[in-house]
């Protein structure tokens, strides 16, 4: 009969062992424990830190108006305001004022190449078969106020009928700046002009006024202290022939009457 084999039982656990693994048991808790606690003093003691530390205030800007530029000296220099600039006062525009001075009746009419004048009719400028007669017109300029500035002066005469084809014959009808005084005598049919041709009142023979601007005339007079602005009037080309005639109103107011008489029209200011 074969021995029956008996295998020993299984030691069991040392008891060191149990009693390290129990004392780890209760180390556990307590660990955890120490480690909230000394978190908790941390966080307190961080906080208490941070409410005595005073927070840093900001740094003031300065104003634009304040702000100091380092002048080339090296001291703070401020920096100026702009100034507007002013706006000038305009200039009024100063207000033309306008006079009409119609012709001296005693003054103004026609002298002829034979000597033959009249002062009473219409003012007539042309030839026939023996003859030339140039017109003459006078303006009384005294009522004109002194120190004024002229700006115009238009010499306006109404052509009012017309004999023959006297610009078709003689050409246009110009007029010389004159000075013959108180009076029109047969001297002045050929006298020196102040100034000659100062313009061509007309070149056709249409019934109408005739204008023509004497500005310059005028202030001759009146810086020369005359009291009278006298024109003469003459076709350009004078020479005998076939009646040719250009007839104009004069301050008499002649035959047929039209009631426009010579004018002188000043603007000044």
């Amino acid at each position: 009969m074969e021995e029956e084999q008996v295998n020993p039982a299984p030691e069991s656990p040392e008891p060191a062992n149990q009693e390290l693994s129990s004392m780890n048991k209760l180390l556990l808790p307590l660990f955890i424990i120490l480690l909230l606690v000394i978190g908790a003093g941390a966080f307190f003691i961080g906080s208490q830190k941070a409410r005595q530390t005073p927070a840093p205030s900001p740094t003031p800007l300065m104003s634009p108006e304040a702000s100091v530029e380092p002048s080339p000296t090296g001291s703070p220099t401020a920096t100026p305001k702009a100034t507007k600039t002013p706006i000038p006062t305009p200039i009024p525009t100063p207000v033309s004022q306008t006079m009409t001075i119609t012709s001296t009746a005693t003054l103004d009419g026609w002298r002829a190449s034979n000597g033959g004048f009249n002062t009473t009719w219409y003012l007539q400028i042309g030839r026939n078969a023996t003859l030339t007669e140039r017109s003459f017109v006078s303006f009384d300029i005294s009522s004109i106020p002194s120190g004024k500035t002229i700006d115009e002066v238009t010499l306006r005469l109404y052509q009012e009928e017309v004999v023959g084809t006297p610009y078709a014959s003689l050409g246009s009808l110009i007029v010389d700046h004159l000075d013959y005084g108180d009076s029109l005598g047969s001297e002045d049919l050929n006298a020196s002009a102040i100034s000659s041709n100062i313009g061509t009142l007309t070149s056709n023979a249409s019934i109408e006024w005739k204008d023509l601007i004497v500005t310059n005339a005028l202030k001759a007079d009146i810086s020369s202290g005359r009291s009278r602005s006298q024109y003469r009037l003459r076709f350009a080309t004078e020479a005998t022939g076939v009646d040719a005639w250009a007839r104009f109103e004069s301050a008499d107011n002649y035959t047929p009457a039209t009631g426009n008489l010579p004018q002188l029209v000043v603007k000044y200011h």
